[in-house]
């Protein structure tokens, strides 16, 4: 397995790739240095595009394994959300197919191996509040604002 760093203003973005696919992403609050090799300078690169405000994580091939058709209706209906674009838990749930399940999609969202690749960044809570985030609430609000979106306090305020 490969493996690249981006460092962002408040921390780093690491990335693990096999296989010329993406399999994992983590966070960081420390700047480890930007760091890519052959292997990873294509994800590397794109994931710089993306945090430039370039629509552009569609283009990044991954490798994800689901641990059941729940997570999988979930996170491929999370696919569907575009750049720009948020939905609050329960409308993520009932996109997949589970109207009542809102609490299973935050579970879901909060064990995401590939953030970014699948936006659980995107999903917010049903008051507006952005919610919680595996990375912290600072990586959440800084991969939002790059999308456009409007944030005061911790509320978003670009229509859901």
């Amino acid at each position: 397995m490969y493996k690249f760093v981006i460092n962002i203003v408040f921390g780093s973005i690491i990335g693990f790739v096999k296989s010329n696919k993406i399999v994992g992403i983590e966070f960081s609050k420390e700047k480890l240095g930007n760091f890519h090799d052959v292997y990873t300078a294509n994800f590397y690169y794109k994931i710089k595009e993306y945090l430039e405000g370039n629509d552009v994580l569609d283009e990044i091939p991954y490798k994800l394994y689901y641990k059941n058709e729940f997570e999988k209706d979930v996170l491929m209906a999370l696919k569907k959300v575009k750049f720009g674009q948020v939905v609050s838990y329960k409308e993520l749930a009932i996109l997949s197919g589970y109207p009542y399940a809102a609490r299973a999609v935050g579970s879901i969202m909060a064990s995401n191996h590939l953030p970014l690749i699948f936006p659980c960044h995107r999903v917010i809570k049903n008051d507006r509040s952005i919610g919680k985030y595996s990375g912290g609430v600072e990586f959440k609000r800084y991969f939002l604002e790059i999308e456009g979106i409007k944030i005061k306090g911790d509320k978003v305020y670009k229509k859901l």
